[in-house]
């Protein structure tokens, strides 16, 4: 519950009921029967109403003291608000002659909002070509479909002289048509056929790439959106990213294109090559109502997450207060959310010592009786906002043994990793894209989808005590389904505060009609090993698309893939209830350590 209803129930209870109250007993309360206007007497009452509220506030807050504790040892990453993320492109310019690699985590600036500029950075490595898409073309058979695409040179330069091992598309456009353009990609490739585009626009046959030459995108560890502890369950983030910014997903990556290479430097009547086009044929036709055109494809894109690297302002621990709440440099704090704390760093005024502060929730702790005398720790409190709008942050300092500490007199200066709170959502397309001394010279950036509003975890409702139960599932545990629901929601922090988000998801979820698992036996490389064969049942209707039921399930198989144990396999199949599909995805081994 916000704050303000604690104080609104409590400032009501005195005018109303102090009012009955005093009229049922004249002696013992006389004046809260009398209606007065006098300022300072309004002032009281709200000042108690205030007190009482936050006492109230502190009798629900569900222990925070114990979970948070264990969260942030834990896994620290549940307590951080999720920011606010998009998608953005980056075009070659004409001074790019060959392929350079754009690192992740690249700073982007947005054009100033209420003064204050926004600054995202990216979560995927782009190599980057001077390449464009210059034509599409949809052809359909009786048998399925072909796409074709062709790519053209955006410098003085030819094909022969690039180093291409990969390509990577984001689905953009229309919903609907991103989800379906990714299903088919996923599922029904049958061949990619390579021509490369001569001085005379004549194609000359290069490759022919079969169904393994698409892969997707987003499931890597490198490929995370948000900074996460080592030890988390890396499903959890899929799931929790995939409510975040769906998007995310819309990636298909064309590998093993250093076959060009290799077929032109075979040929010397291949030299001059201008462009490339890749022809997509599919075993099945694509939905008359999905029509694909050139925007859906876009070179060259990453998602961006508005977080970065920030100054806290400076702390006078005098050690009058048990806690210090933490306020991020700028003009108005409001602007900046702490996401989480860095580093903490204190400045004697009797000895001019630097003292840096370890986490007290951490495995960072001394191991002998001197060392622990001498080491001081902060620990982290979060709160809901006074004002009810995102979270406030408070550091209290103690000593090895979770004592208040009371040395000198200290200046204590916080670095942080903060967000801009709401005030991404008041940027639309084409607003991210200023440079910043660490953005490439040689291509133009923009975003090219809206940035998905910021959403703070939920400190109420019971949320840090459901986390923590789903840190004790086993794998038999998923296979109940009213329990696998239950976890999947704990993760859309979204759907706490958007009731449509909210009303989406728990038809998506109602879409999953059966889970049921069963031990499998394979041979690999020459060895038998016994592994899960994980079947799930979903409703066509509850999804707005075939691709978009086949997406969820992708991150389920990803989830349950990650959840089976080392010397095992997983192997999911997915069957449509309604139209009877069945969908299968390849055998992988697990990752869990068996304990």
């Amino acid at each position: 519950m916000a704050f303000n209803k604690y104080f609104h129930d409590e400032l009501t209870a005195i005018r109303e009921l102090g009012k009955e109250f005093a009229q049922r007993n004249p002696r013992i309360a006389p004046f809260l029967a009398v209606e007065a206007q006098d300022p300072d007497v309004e002032r009281l009452l709200e000042g108690f109403a205030f007190l009482t509220g936050r006492l109230r506030q502190k009798l629900d807050d569900e222990l925070p003291e114990l979970t948070h504790s264990v969260m942030n040892l834990l896994w620290p990453n549940f307590l951080r608000p999720i920011p606010s993320m998009s998608i953005l492109q980056f075009k070659p310019m004409p001074i790019l002659t060959e392929g350079q690699r754009i690192e992740k985590n690249v700073e982007i600036d947005s054009v100033p909002v209420d003064g204050t500029v926004c600054r995202f950075r990216t979560c995927y490595d782009v190599p980057i070509y001077p390449l464009e898409i210059t034509h599409f073309e949809r052809q359909d058979r009786p048998s399925g479909t072909s796409l074709n695409l062709v790519l053209g040179l955006t410098s003085n330069t030819t094909i022969d002289e690039l180093t291409i091992d990969s390509l990577r598309f984001f689905l953009h456009g229309e919903v609907h048509v991103a989800q379906a353009l990714y299903l088919w990609f996923s599922r029904y490739v049958e061949s990619v056929r390579i021509s490369g585009i001569d001085e005379l626009d004549q194609e000359v046959p290069l490759a022919v790439l079969g169904q393994e030459a698409v892969a997707p995108v987003g499931f890597a560890d490198d490929e995370s959106l948000l900074p996460y502890s080592e030890h988390t369950f890396k499903g959890y983030r899929l799931i929790q990213e995939y409510f975040s910014l769906p998007e995310k997903f819309h990636f298909i990556e064309l590998i093993n294109l250093d076959v060009i290479q290799k077929t032109i430097a075979q040929r010397d009547d291949l030299e001059g090559i201008k462009g490339l086009k890749f022809d997509f044929s599919f075993s099945r036709v694509l939905d008359k109502h999905v029509s694909p055109s050139i925007d859906n494809f876009r070179l060259f894109c990453t998602p961006i997450v508005n977080l970065f690297s920030h100054d806290a302002k400076p702390i006078r621990l005098d050690h009058r207060r048990t806690e210090y709440r933490v306020l991020p440099e700028g003009s108005d704090h409001q602007h900046y959310e702490t996401v989480s704390i860095d580093k903490v760093e204190g400045w004697g005024h009797e000895d001019h010592q630097c003292r840096e502060y370890k986490q007290f929730e951490s495995f960072d702790h001394a191991h002998t009786i001197n060392e622990a005398a001498q080491r001081m720790y902060y620990r982290q409190r979060l709160k809901s906002s006074v004002s009810g709008y995102g979270i406030d942050t408070y550091l209290a300092f103690v000593n090895d043994n979770e004592d208040a500490v009371i040395p000198q007199a200290e200046s204590i200066s916080v670095s942080l990793t903060c967000s801009n709170r709401h005030l991404p959502t008041m940027l639309g397309v084409g607003d991210i894209g200023v440079a910043t001394g660490g953005s490439p010279e040689y291509a133009e950036f923009h975003n090219i989808t809206y940035v998905t509003p910021s959403f703070t975890p939920p400190l109420d409702q019971g949320f840090h005590w459901r986390l923590i139960s789903n840190m004790s599932l086993n794998y038999m545990s998923l296979c109940h389904l009213d329990t696998f629901k239950s976890i999947l929601s704990t993760y859309d922090y979204r759907s706490y505060y958007d009731r449509q988000q909210a009303r989406a998801s728990q038809h998506r979820l109602d879409g999953v009609d059966a889970i049921s698992a069963s031990s499998e036996d394979r041979l690999y490389q020459g060895v038998p090993i016994r592994g899960i064969k994980t079947k799930v049942k979903m409703k066509e209707s509850c999804f707005s698309s075939e691709g978009d039921m086949y997406i969820f399930a992708s991150i389920l198989n990803e989830f349950f893939c990650l959840y089976a144990s080392i010397n095992s396999f997983h192997h999911m199949e997915l069957t449509g209830v309604e139209n009877g599909e069945i969908y299968r995805w390849q055998p992988r081994l697990g990752q869990q350590p068996v304990i």
